[in-house]
This record gives C-alpha cells, structure tokens and sequence, in this order.
C-alpha cells in the first residue's frame, strides 16, 4: 500500500487550470487563445486523476492509482501546452 496519493496535487491543479479558465475569460482574450480551451481539458484531466486516486484510495488497490498517475502526467503536458498558447 503506498503513503503517497497523487490526489491532493491533482486536486490542487484542477483549481489552478479553473483560474486559468477564468482569467482568459475575464480579460477577453479567449476569443485569440486555445489557453482556455487547454486549460479546460486539463482540468477534466485532473478530475480524472483525482478520481482514480480516490478508487486507489477507497479499494486499496495500486492499480488506480498508476492511473492516476498516467491521467496527471497528460495533465500537466497539457496544462504546460495551455500556458505557453497564452504567451505564443
């Protein structure tokens, strides 16, 4: 059984890529950007994670949680992507 979850850093940067989210929309740039689009799907990402973790937690079973891993690796490549969209 491990000590460690991702789901407490998933949960974490579900709210960060919702930020994201919303500061596009709010400074009206998201007519330019795919960073919100991005950022949207990162966060479904990580709700993702988030849930696999909760199964790897609930059924003490790893095997959802290196899901949960895989889904935060993808996760964070497209939170990265968003970013850099903004900028670019």
């Amino acid at each position: 059984m491990r000590s460690h979850y991702i789901i407490d850093s998933s949960a974490t940067l579900l709210g960060v890529s919702l930020l994201i989210v919303t500061a596009v929309h709010v400074t009206g740039k998201q007519a330019q950007s795919i960073a919100d689009e991005l950022s949207f799907a990162a966060a479904l990402l990580f709700l993702g994670g988030c849930a696999a973790s909760h199964a790897a937690i609930a059924k003490s079973n790893d095997r959802f949680e290196r899901y949960a891993d895989m889904i935060f690796a993808v996760a964070l490549v497209v939170l990265l992507c968003s970013v850099l969209s903004f900028w670019l």
